[in-house]
């Protein structure tokens, strides 16, 4: 009987040896994870719904174990995927952290020019998931449109901005943005907004801040707590007047895919 027991424990112990070495290689075919986490292969194996990763990061950061880098990553890859796009969708992993840690909140989302990187991105998550309010605009009717058609409903509108002028009212009908994109055209007219929306956003997040020729400090200087993410070649910049712990938890996420090394 005893020897029994001892084949029993042994063949058990190969099959999670098995079983985490294809988790492993499920997740981190990269090798991004510097060393294995037993701890999160295990939660993977237990919770495999994304969910859980999600509510990992939320309720953990900052922490930087290998365990959180390991949700982390999961839920890159699985919104994102590997390699990241450093060109029109670097604002995405800016996006990503932002969602999940405003999530609880459920708070409203605008979005100041569309784009598959953006617009698809926030319909994903913010609406069919956390069933969030979402304000897509954009100054192109027939671009507008690619969205609108698909996706239109009570928690995702779209609206048309026919004069550069009508940019002044958007965002007006409400109080409050948890998240604010800004993406939009002319590029000349985004540190307008920047500064018309610094006491209407928790978090802001700007898109093609690796040069200054739109004139961003202008506006982000209104703002106390930002951080300028480089690691892909298309700048982002996120910024916040009042939640200072917000905005570094969402830094440290994005510092994280730097230490991490993730592929771009």
């Amino acid at each position: 009987m005893i020897k029994n027991k001892r084949y029993i424990y042994i063949i058990i112990f190969t099959l999670l040896l098995i079983i985490t070495h294809i988790i492993v290689h499920t997740y981190d075919r990269n090798g991004i994870l510097s060393e294995t986490s037993i701890q999160f292969f295990i939660d993977t194996i237990i919770h495999k719904n994304i969910e859980y990763s999600q509510d990992y990061i939320r309720n953990h950061v900052p922490a930087s174990s290998h365990r959180f880098q390991g949700h982390w990553l999961r839920l890159i890859k699985h919104y994102i995927s590997l390699p990241l796009d450093g060109g029109y969708g670097s604002h995405k992993l800016a996006l990503l952290a932002a969602l999940i840690l405003t999530s609880n909140s459920g708070g409203p989302i605008l979005e100041m020019g569309c784009g598959y990187h953006s617009t698809n991105f926030l319909h994903q998550i913010a609406v069919n998931e956390q069933k969030r309010f979402v304000l897509s605009t954009d100054t192109d009717y027939e671009w507008i449109l690619k969205f609108k058609t698909n996706m239109s409903s009570s928690l995702h509108q779209f609206r048309f901005i026919n004069l550069i002028s009508e940019w002044n009212g958007i965002g007006n009908d409400r109080s409050r943005w948890s998240i604010v994109l800004v993406d939009h055209k002319p590029g000349e007219r985004r540190v307008l907004d920047i500064i018309r929306l610094v006491n209407m956003t928790d978090i802001l997040i700007v898109h093609d801040t690796e040069t200054n020729q739109y004139g961003y400090e202008r506006g982000l200087f209104l703002y106390p707590y930002k951080y300028h993410y480089t690691y892909l070649s298309t700048g982002t910049d996120i910024a916040s007047k009042s939640n200072a712990t917000l905005l570094q938890n969402i830094k440290h996420l994005l510092e994280l895919t730097i230490s991490m090394k993730i592929p771009k």
